[in-house]
């Protein structure tokens, strides 16, 4: 600091001070201080004295920023020697007045550094916010309130670069926000990505574009304004900084745009619009790149949610075409289930409204509802499709063993009437009729029983006379190749005829009710996120029952996942509705559902689960039930079996 902008302070009593005469030799410029709460601005050394300590304390001296310079022996004060030379003083005021200066610059640094370190703690809090927002929308909305508390800016704008292999690139104006005008009506706005705007500019050049005047754009630059927004909306746009948004590969992915940064007016005074200076424009480089981040995570997360769901949708459908007769019950009791889970918290139960799953809780549970059945693969095809009791190969056999019966019957008939030409001196026609009548009673109980047996193969509820039948047909010996004789009927065969529901055998029904462990093993394999690991053990106990008779491992009560027994519900429901069960008719919906009542007044079903699908008209979602014409018989994996026979459906749905 140079002596002559040495300003010195001192009270009216200067005439009175033992260095008078030196301080007058000085090159300083000596200010009289009258009044402590007047001090001038220009002040750097401050003569402090008895007087001015009687006008006010020492502390209040020490606060007014000047270097304080006295006779006297006090803390914070620096002496100056009563015997010190003109020289001499002019040194240490020399000094004092170097102090002075280092301590404002470390002052405005000191400033200056909290200023970055509140910049960047806001810019770490803001990274951390954009990093938890995982809905996009929010996400970007974020992003704008964040830029624009960071620059003062009355508006900001968010643009997003679509592109698509097929097709241009083009620019979404995906938000806006401005404090001065409503924006209700101009949000997610495609247009051409070209050069002649300035967010075009930015966004094809990346080049961060900063304009003190938007009306004051040259005549030779690239990008022009618009002014249509503002004349239609009376505004008035003045400064701009449009900063490009760029990814890990350096590419575009959005632009940021802040419009009329203020200088806030004190004294309710208007805020004045200023120009984006550097300071400022580093911040929002910063939450432009924090910004560029946060939306390609978010867009990647998303791509991934979509193809994982899209490999679901694909892996259920392959599934279903094992049996295609059946497509779409897994899609269906998914969103069923979807259906049921979103009344929870509206229900009347304190219990249910307890229960209330979460988003995660509820993706969950779809992706569980469209697997249940994943364990269809790993049930043998010809179990799984299996029309009718007897396969039409065994069928074809049957038909064959009673057609060489009856060649049998009609050989041992001709040999008959050949023995008694022979041996009698000719075959009369009272005897030849009784033969023939004979052989055609013969022939005739052969077809009743192939008719029996045609009938026992279709897979409704069996009489005890039917029993009988089988089992005098399983008597009934007939001659095979080789002139060995076996029963029309094996034990095997028998057996599978005997089944009184559906067409699979105890062993066969085995092995389809393992679909679920299958399902569970299998879903077990996939490394699921942790939001989504509870998929395996949701899906395989969809077919437990509360008191403890379901499959495969017997939970009783609450050992069941509510998100289970929920799906149990809906899967019960549209197996005695679907249309496409073409063993029987669809079930009527009043049927189907006094059938869920029933089973929750067994105790097999969650009966509060039961009356909110009821109550809420859950069921409408899928559609009224309809009717399925075809002959051909099959069966699903999930097909339902009333505990009540009273119920009408043997088999279920």
């Amino acid at each position: 600091m140079g002596t002559h902008s040495l300003v010195l302070g001192h009270s009216n009593a200067l005439s009175d001070h033992p260095l008078q005469a030196a301080l007058r030799q000085c090159p300083v410029h000596l200010q009289l201080i009258e009044e402590p709460q007047a001090l001038p601005a220009e002040l750097a050394i401050l003569l402090l004295d008895e007087r001015l300590l009687t006008l006010r304390p020492l502390d209040y001296w020490q606060a007014c920023g000047s270097m304080l310079v006295g006779c006297m022996d006090v803390p914070g004060v620096l002496p100056l020697p009563v015997t010190a030379s003109a020289e001499e003083l002019a040194a240490l005021l020399r000094f004092a007045g170097d102090q002075h200066s280092l301590k404002g610059k470390t002052d405005q640094l000191a400033a200056a550094l909290a200023g970055k370190r509140d910049d960047l703690s806001k810019l770490v809090e803001v990274g951390l916010a954009l990093s938890a927002e995982r809905d996009l929308d929010r996400l970007l909305e974020k992003i704008l309130i964040e830029g624009r508390r960071l620059s003062n800016s009355d508006a900001a704008s968010l643009f997003l670069i679509a592109r698509r292999p097929d097709a241009a690139p083009q620019l979404i104006f995906k938000l806006t926000q401005n404090d001065s005008l409503s924006q209700n009506s101009f949000q997610d706005q495609r247009m051409p990505l070209s050069k002649a705007s300035i967010v075009g500019y930015v966004a094809l050049t990346s080049t961060e574009l900063n304009i003190a005047d938007a009306y004051a754009i040259t005549a030779d630059a690239p990008y022009r304004f618009n002014r249509s927004f503002d004349l239609q909306m009376g505004y008035r746009t003045m400064s701009i900084l449009a900063i490009p948004m760029c990814n890990h590969r350096h590419e575009v992915v959005g632009v940021l745009e802040f419009i009329n940064r203020q200088n806030k007016g004190g004294n309710g005074l208007e805020p004045e619009l200023i120009a984006f200076d550097e300071e400022v424009a580093v911040s929002l480089r910063a939450l432009a790149s924090q910004a560029a981040v946060a939306i390609e995570n978010r867009q990647l997360l998303d791509d991934i949610s979509r193809l994982f769901d899209g490999f679901v949708k694909a892996s259920v459908f392959a599934i279903e075409q094992r049996d295609p007769t059946t497509s779409g019950h897994s899609f269906r009791v998914a969103e069923l289930c979807l259906t049921l889970a979103n009344q929870l918290p509206h229900a009347p139960s304190a219990r249910l409204r307890e229960l209330a799953l979460s988003a995660d809780a509820l993706r969950e549970l779809r992706y569980a509802a469209l697997l249940h059945d994943f364990g269809k693969v790993g049930v043998r095809e010809h179990v799984l499709v299996k029309a009718k009791k007897l396969t039409e190969p065994v069928v074809e056999n049957l038909r064959y063993r009673v057609a060489l019966a009856k060649e049998n019957l009609h050989n041992q008939t001709l040999r008959k009437m050949l023995h008694v030409y022979q041996h009698q001196g000719g075959l009369s026609d009272e005897r030849r009729v009784q033969l023939e009548a004979e052989l055609a009673q013969e022939c005739e109980r052969l077809d009743r029983y192939l008719g029996n047996i045609l009938q026992a193969n279709e897979p409704t509820m069996l009489s005890e006379g039917d029993f009988q039948h089988l089992q005098e047909m399983q008597g009934e010996l007939v001659k095979a190749p080789g002139n060995c004789l076996i029963s029309l009927l094996s034990e095997g065969e028998f057996g599978a005829l005997a089944v009184r529901k559906g067409s699979l055998t105890h062993e066969e029904r085995a092995e389809i009710e393992r679909h679920v462990v299958h399902t569970q093993e299998f879903l077990s394999l996939i490394p699921w996120t942790p939001d989504l690991q509870g998929v395996p053990q949701i899906a395989g106990a969809h077919h437990e029952k509360l008191d403890g008779s379901g499959y495969p491992r017997g939970l009783v009560g609450d050992a069941i996942p509510c998100a289970s027994r929920i799906m149990t519900v809906c899967d019960i429901y549209d197996a005695l509705t679907a249309a496409d069960r073409p063993y029987k008719p669809a079930m009527p919906l009043e049927r189907a559902l006094d059938i869920l009542k029933s089973e929750a007044a067994s105790g097999l079903l969650d009966a509060e689960l039961v009356q909110l699908f009821i109550a809420s008209r859950c069921y409408q979602v899928s559609g009224p039930p309809g009717s399925y014409s075809a002959s051909r018989f099959t069966h699903h994996v999930c097909d339902f079996e009333p505990s009540c026979t009273a119920a009408g459906h043997p088999r279920g749905g």
